[in-house]
């Protein structure tokens, strides 16, 4: 029997916030700071420039922050950005077939502050924008070699129930396709 997923509240000293379109350069900025600190290792360099730059450009992210299908959650140690979530809804998700449920995107924490129970915060507040939003399940997407990110999601209770292909510059790499069940939150409620 699968135990129901652990409680999300964390005591942390960081404040979570909503950035808006004229904060895009930080988030922006986090985004490749904490994409690169992830990946650098196990992937070519010149790949890595070209995905970051494709997909983290300010402009870009300053459109996903006005979006209204997204939602971009970001913890500040002081006035420094340390981590953030990007959760999508509807057609603003990122695989067809799946808008039953709420897309998280993007969960990354700096380096520095890993182990502090930040992820847990993002994904508490993930499952409370799915929970008011009447969505039964989470679901995302981590590299088939994330191991550490891989055993987290499983830590609190996804399962990995599919793969698709995610494009990292020019080459095709395989990300796991994992979702966490809702119900028991909903119960508990």
């Amino acid at each position: 029997m699968r135990s129901k997923p652990p409680c999300f509240d964390q005591t942390v000293s960081v404040t979570l916030g909503t950035p808006g379109p004229g904060d895009a350069a930080a988030v922006a900025e986090l985004k490749v700071d904490t994409f690169v600190e992830t990946y650098a290792s196990g992937n070519d360099p010149g790949e890595l420039a070209v995905h970051t730059a494709r997909a983290f450009d300010p402009a870009v992210v300053a459109q996903q922050l006005a979006d209204p299908r997204c939602i971009t959650l970001w913890l500040l140690d002081q006035s420094r950005p340390v981590g953030y979530i990007k959760l999508n809804t509807g057609d603003a998700q990122t695989v067809e077939g799946l808008a039953d449920g709420l897309e998280v995107e993007q969960l990354y924490v700096r380096a520095s502050h890993l182990g502090q129970g930040l992820g847990l915060l993002l994904l508490s507040r993930a499952t409370k924008a799915a929970t008011d939003l009447g969505l039964p399940h989470l679901w995302l997407g981590v590299w088939e070699r994330n191991e550490k990110a891989i055993a987290f999601y499983e830590h609190v209770g996804f399962e990995a129930f599919d793969a698709h292909v995610f494009m990292l510059g020019r080459e095709e790499q395989r990300d796991v396709l994992m979702r966490l069940s809702l119900a028991c939150v909903r119960a508990d409620s």
